[in-house]
């Protein structure tokens, strides 16, 4: 009781209490009180010149345990206890990312003609949050193409064999059509113009719902959180380049198949029921 009620007390008064929103996606806030610049200069001064400080400023055993310290602990020490005013870190919360930015590259700036004990060594941890997610994004992006890949790959082997069973069924219209005078390139052709055609109205059914499922994982993105919007996109660009994908693939299914119906005999073809 006489520590808290002594003369030299000081009487503090709250002006503000800060709390975290519940709706909050991110906390700043660190725990504690924060006082006002005027405190805080005060406190300052009175540890410089506190007795503790003055002792352990003229002593290489610690005041408090009675061991020895090195330098590099005594330094410690008095920053502990507010002797010590050389600041041992500065945050900075920038504005945006452009702010974080232009931090960086003026500290990489100052940086540069600096000895290493001279350097400012400072954390981006906007940059390792960043590189974190974007790592995670890519390897959960290696596993969707990977299977995507396997994807095709079974969907160019089911169209091979649909168009295998095509030759198969049309047998007789492959040998009308070689007594009618059609050459090979041209029952080639005809088989391939049907994989291709399968892979063209494929590929934009695909397009097409891929299109239609951005809006609502736009909406969704943007109710959890609200400062990120229309981040799910098709570019044109990649609507050409999936198109041709799927054209080229089911082309090359249907090679096989459609250079099997070119070299069937047209009198065995005639044959067949």
């Amino acid at each position: 009781e006489s520590f808290f009620n002594g003369s030299d007390g000081l009487e503090l008064e709250v002006s503000g209490i800060a709390r975290i929103k519940e709706d909050s996606v991110s906390d700043f806030l660190s725990p504690g009180f924060k006082y006002h610049p005027t405190l805080t200069d005060l406190y300052m001064e009175n540890a410089v010149n506190s007795d503790i400080a003055e002792a352990q400023k003229d002593s290489e055993i610690s005041v408090r345990s009675g061991t020895p310290m090195t330098e590099n602990q005594k330094t410690d020490f008095l920053q502990q206890i507010g002797a010590d005013k050389t600041p041992s870190s500065i945050q900075i919360y920038p504005v945006s990312f452009s702010a974080k930015d232009e931090v960086t590259e003026h500290l990489d700036a100052y940086n540069e003609d600096k000895s290493e004990d001279e350097e400012v060594i400072y954390t981006d941890i906007a940059s390792i949050v960043t590189d974190l997610t974007g790592d995670i994004i890519d390897g959960v992006s290696y596993v969707l193409i990977a299977f995507s890949a396997i994807s095709l790959i079974v969907s160019s082997i089911m169209i091979g064999i649909i168009t295998y069973v095509s030759v198969l069924e049309r047998t007789k219209e492959i040998g009308i059509l070689r007594s009618l005078g059609a050459r090979k390139k041209d029952i080639s052709r005809v088989f391939n113009a049907e994989t291709m055609l399968i892979g063209f109205t494929a590929g934009s059914i695909g397009i097409f719902i891929a299109y239609l499922l951005t809006f609502p994982l736009n909406w969704i993105i943007k109710a959890l959180v609200d400062d990120i919007g229309n981040i799910a996109q098709l570019p044109l660009y990649a609507v050409f380049l999936l198109v041709f994908v799927s054209v080229f693939l089911t082309f090359i299914a249907g090679l096989i198949p459609a250079r099997l119906a070119a070299n069937k005999d047209p009198v065995e073809a005639l044959r067949v029921d």
